[in-house]
């Protein structure tokens, strides 16, 4: 390995061409630029250059292998090596999305993957950003104008090779003295010196404002891909309105036509360089990816990962309480069921199975319902429950897995497909105000339950068998933890159907509606007759209400063999 050098750089810009990742790290100006810190080192073959930079206080990072997609398996192998003979840590960092989903495919379960998210290029389009026109730039059209407005006849722009490098240094000064002191801004000094000095031997370009003979604004920049430019550096005087605007489309005006967009790096966390960013309007972002040569594990959870197992869960789902968590993981959790994706002894992702009896056709089905799928927030987006979900899906041998999900688009992906839905009617209440033949109590008797549930589901498709147990140690336990109430209709004594109702200072939403007949519906939507608040029930398809309805995703299914799942006469309702 050798270090990067004015001398060499030449060597090493053939293979980032030939990579073309559009990501701003793998520029060599852009690791020039910041040298002075961070020196960058690299070794090139026949087929690939492979490069890593040095970072105070921890070891080097390696970046993505520069070369054709057919060469990376053996240069990523090469940099393992190289990472164990030099020993340094094997990392590579500014991956993009597709190196990273590559990366996974050609060495499963090998590396430990996150997202950088403060560390996403802003990528604009070159012509609307110089042209200024549509909506969307109407802001910066306006501060454009008003610089115009006043300084027209006042502003000279001017080629950055044509600047003399004492009066972009004497800018920098003042531009320095409008911002607090930090380290960052030292190190970016002595690049922008660097690039200055040798301007004549690197492919970079720019352009400076002058106003009534004075230098106010400068732009370095340097081709970063075919189609894309990068900016390196952009200084202005704050002041002076639209400034800032006019010197990036003057020096975008000089361009070359195939040069479409422009890559403005990061906003490295900055909440104000994060909002500057996103007022230009980009047109995407470029996702970075790090990763660490750490082989993962999947496994069923043993005791010793329940309290990470938990804590994730709470932390994952915003509707768990502590004593709801509590009493899944006391009652209803079982280990045996729960698959991990662990790194050492680290908890990545998780999925949860629960196994229950659906009724398909008049015989019983076991069947498993998946829950509890969650992320370590830090490695969201990497693709773990995609690779944790495979894995448990290929080893089931069951007919049919059932989900319920926050957002169902995810797992269209997987084979699932929405297959029970419910109709969520806004109850017009003045429908029901026929006088009731019963009355209502609250009841935590199971056994009558159970038995209203099974008159109901007389006639139902797909739906769950329940037990005592399951009214006994699941059904009423959360009514009370989640403060909801049951009541129970009954004319003459005798049950005709509950409720299970979660109420608020402005609505009450009914989440179960168990009947027996639908002259007992009737009546017991008569108890919202005299209700201010708004009132929401939660019915199978056939169940028919007065007031507004909008049909619901209530449960997806992926066939897993040859026999059919049923379509018509559904009902189900779990969410757990």
């Amino acid at each position: 390995m050798e270090k990067l050098t004015l001398k060499n750089w030449q060597r090493l810009q053939p293979y980032t061409a030939l990579a073309d990742y559009h990501e701003y790290n793998s520029n060599p100006m852009t690791m020039l630029m910041w040298s002075n810190k961070y020196e960058v080192y690299f070794k090139t073959t026949p087929k690939y250059a492979i490069v890593y930079i040095t970072i105070p206080d921890r070891s080097p990072i390696w970046l993505m292998p520069f070369c054709k997609k057919e060469d990376r398996k053996e240069a990523v192998k090469a940099i393992q090596e190289y990472s164990s003979k030099i020993q340094i840590d094997f990392e590579i960092h500014s991956m993009t999305k597709e190196f990273k989903d590559w990366l996974m495919e050609a060495f499963p379960m090998k590396f430990l993957v996150w997202d950088c998210y403060d560390a996403r290029d802003y990528v604009y389009d070159r012509y609307q950003q110089q042209s200024l026109s549509g909506k969307k730039m109407q802001k910066r059209r306006n501060h454009y104008h008003a610089f115009l407005k006043q300084y027209q006849d006042r502003f000279e722009y001017r080629n950055l090779k044509d600047c003399p490098t004492e009066e972009i240094y004497e800018f920098l000064s003042f531009w320095q003295s409008q911002k607090e002191e930090e380290e960052s801004i030292k190190v970016e000094e002595k690049g922008i010196h660097f690039f200055l000095e040798n301007q004549n031997n690197l492919p970079i370009e720019g352009g400076c404002i002058y106003i009534d003979g004075k230098m106010e604004a400068f732009i370095i920049a340097s081709r970063l891909a075919k189609d894309m430019i990068q900016i390196h550096v952009e200084k202005a005087n704050r002041s002076i309105r639209g400034l800032y605007i006019a010197i990036l489309k003057l020096f975008l005006e000089t361009l070359e036509e195939d040069i479409k967009y422009i890559n403005r790096e990061d906003d490295m966390g900055s909440p104000a360089l994060r909002k500057a960013k996103k007022d230009m309007q980009p047109i995407t972002k470029i996702q970075k990816f790090a990763c660490s040569y750490e082989p993962l594990q999947i496994r069923t959870a043993d005791d010793s990962m329940k309290n990470q197992i938990k804590e994730l869960w709470f932390n994952r789902f915003e509707e768990e309480t502590k004593e709801s968590t509590d009493f899944y993981f006391s009652n209803l959790y079982q280990k045996e069921n729960c698959y991990v994706l662990t790194w050492k002894e680290k908890l990545i992702c998780m999925l949860q199975l629960r196994w229950f009896s659906i009724m398909i056709d008049d015989k019983p089905v076991e069947t498993p319902f998946v829950v509890g799928v969650a992320t370590d927030p830090e490695y969201e987006g990497c693709g773990y429950m995609k690779i944790l979900l495979n894995h448990v899906l290929a080893k089931l041998d069951t007919p049919f897995v059932l989900i319920q999900a926050y957002n169902w688009d995810i797992y269209r992906s997987f084979g699932f497909h929405e297959q029970y839905y419910r109709i969520r009617y806004k109850l017009r209440k003045e429908e029901y105000s026929q006088i009731s033949k019963g009355y209502f109590k609250e009841s935590t008797q199971a056994e009558e339950l159970l038995s209203l549930y099974n008159a109901y589901c007389m006639n139902k498709n797909g739906y769950r068998l329940r037990d005592i147990a399951y009214y006994e140690k699941q059904l009423l336990p959360y009514i009370s933890i989640w403060n909801q109430k049951l009541i129970v209709y009954y004319e003459q004594d005798i049950a005709k159907g509950y409720m299970i109702l979660t109420e608020s200072d402005e609505e009450i939403l009914v989440s179960e509606c168990i009947y027996t007949s639908e002259e007992a519906l009737s009546s017991m939507m008569q108890y919202f007759y005299q209700e201010t608040r708004t009132v929401y029930v939660d019915v199978d398809e056939e169940t028919v209400l007065q007031g507004r309805g909008k049909k619901q995703i209530s449960m997806m299914v992926k066939q897993l063999s040859n026999i059919p799942f049923p379509n018509k006469h559904l009902f189900i309702r779990e969410e757990l």
